[in-house]
């Protein structure tokens, strides 16, 4: 938020851990005078929390700093608002301050809206605001109110600036129906499965969705070795990564919430070979039963690019668990961004076809898990299929300089058991993301020409290689541009 931006000192920054402390907020009183207020506006009940510095905003921060210390000897201007001033004139202000909005049918709430102009509260009769659906929820007077099962969204407007904000309309689910894992009452993300009344996730980014009320929730799972989940509470997109140990424990994943009801996602990020995970319940005060998922589903296909290997790290760094996170890679990043219901068949070191550190692709697409074999039913039924596999293929074919002839019929070969098994699917291969070998290259390009199938398309958009994170692997940087360029083909050549 931007208060809490503009309330923060240098010391609120620790740019070896790669944190920033917000505990304060910059607002006005009654009598609009700006001052810093400590907590209670931010996000937790506490007010204080960790948010992590990407690699997109780092250097920023470090900037920033550098001027705040070279004026941090600056006498401040107790009245920034005196005539003549010019650079404490008061700006307009348009803004939500609260990102999601949770009702049951018949249910309503205020809007909160931060509306200034001239620096002065201003009317927010001024404001356009409407729903996008009104078959599941109306606003009036900036009161949304519930009207059917669903979702939709509420937008406010003043001139060119149009702000919008998520409205799920729900009906109240049981602590035993959430627990059951039944999709009825929660989200389930990925290929997972139930073995003896509790839900397994295996997958790299399998996650789930709960809806409940109240200030905290919590979880409860085993765990196959020590892992990390990330945590997006009421939408947020950057999410709260918190560390899960061997065995079974209870993890309290959300706390000090604001009183009322809230969402909440849970994503395994590491990645299968290195952790499985055993979901045994959860706990909160109340729970909602989740709203459907988007009808938009994608499916990613893909080896340690894909599965998040080494995105938080330097190219200095060795892969470990701590500097790997699923759920900052291309694949992960465009179904959040798109909105999109999502599975991910990730193993790091895979081929597609060829032995090199085991069995390839093709077995293991065709069953439900790594650690469970058994026949998966293909009944996800993905739009869009992206196929990011050949990495691996260059470094057996290094090995193995007979394979060249062979590489173009092996990926065909899978390329017709992924059409088989998904034959209404638009399906994207992508290649090069740590560099392109020719032979791997040609070869895709002639098992893609050899399918005669023009809803399958091979490097749609140039990709700029990259191998600036850990282990020698794709930099988070890469990933969000990757991302980028994937969302922007699916929409405007995909999807229309």
């Amino acid at each position: 938020r931007l208060g809490e931006v503009l309330a923060l000192n240098i010391s609120d920054v620790d740019i070896n851990s790669n944190t920033i402390r917000v505990s304060k907020i910059l607002t006005h009183d009654e009598n609009h005078k700006p001052y810093i207020h400590e907590s209670s506006l931010s996000q937790t009940k506490d007010g204080a929390r960790l948010v992590q510095i990407n690699d997109v905003f780092k250097n920023n921060v470090i900037d920033a700093i550098k001027i705040a210390e070279a004026n941090e000897n600056n006498e401040e201007n107790d009245e920034p608002n005196t005539p003549g001033n010019e650079s404490g004139a008061e700006e307009d202000v348009l803004a939500l301050t609260k990102s999601v909005y949770i009702l049951t049918v018949g249910g309503s709430e205020q809007l909160k809206i931060d509306f200034k102009e001239n620096g002065q509260t201003a009317d927010v009769g001024l404001l356009t605001i409407s729903s996008k659906n009104t078959d599941f929820a109306t606003v009036s007077n900036g009161t949304v109110s519930g009207v059917a099962l669903g979702q939709t969204e509420i937008s406010v407007s003043r001139g060119d600036t149009v702000l919008t904000v998520p409205v799920y309309v729900v009906e109240e689910a049981t602590l035993e129906q959430v627990n059951s894992f039944d999709e009825q009452y929660i989200n389930i993300y990925g290929r997972s499965y139930l073995s003896d009344g509790k839900l397994k996730l295996d997958h790299t980014t399998n996650g789930v969705d709960l809806f409940f009320k109240g200030e905290t929730l919590s979880v409860t799972l085993k765990a196959s070795a020590n892992s990390y989940m990330r945590v997006f509470i009421d939408d947020d997109t950057e999410g709260r990564r918190l560390a899960v140990s061997i065995g079974t424990k209870s993890y309290v994943v959300a706390q000090g919430l604001e009183a009322g009801n809230h969402k909440i996602r849970i994503v395994k990020i590491t990645e299968m070979q290195d952790a499985t995970w055993e979901v045994q319940s959860f706990s909160a005060e109340g729970f909602f039963a989740a709203p459907a998922k988007s009808e938009l589903k994608l499916e990613f296909i893909g080896d340690s690019i894909t599965a998040g290997y080494g995105v938080l790290g330097k190219q200095s760094d060795q892969k470990t668990i701590m500097n790997s996170d699923a759920s900052k890679t291309y694949a992960y990043l465009t179904a959040q961004k798109m909105n999109a219901d999502y599975s991910v068949i990730a193993w790091s070191g895979i081929c597609t076809k060829a032995p090199l550190w085991g069995p390839g692709m093709d077995v293991l697409y065709g069953d439900v898990s790594k650690s469970n074999t058994a026949d998966y039913a293909f009944d996800f039924n993905p739009d869009v299929v992206v196929i990011n596999l050949g990495t691996n293929d260059q470094a057996y074919l290094q090995q193995n300089s007979g394979y060249a002839q062979q590489f173009p019929v092996d990926y065909k070969d899978f390329l017709t058991f992924v059409r088989e098994k998904n034959p209404d699917a638009y399906i994207i291969c992508l290649y090069g993301m740590m560099g392109k070998d020719t032979t791997i290259d040609s070869g895709i390009r002639t098992a893609v020409s050899e399918m005669n199938d023009t809803r399958i398309v091979y490097n749609p958009f140039t990709i700029y290689p990259d191998q600036n994170g850990g282990g020698w692997h794709p930099s988070s940087t890469a990933q969000k541009n990757w991302t980028e360029l994937l969302v922007k083909y699916i929409n405007n050549t995909v999807l229309p």
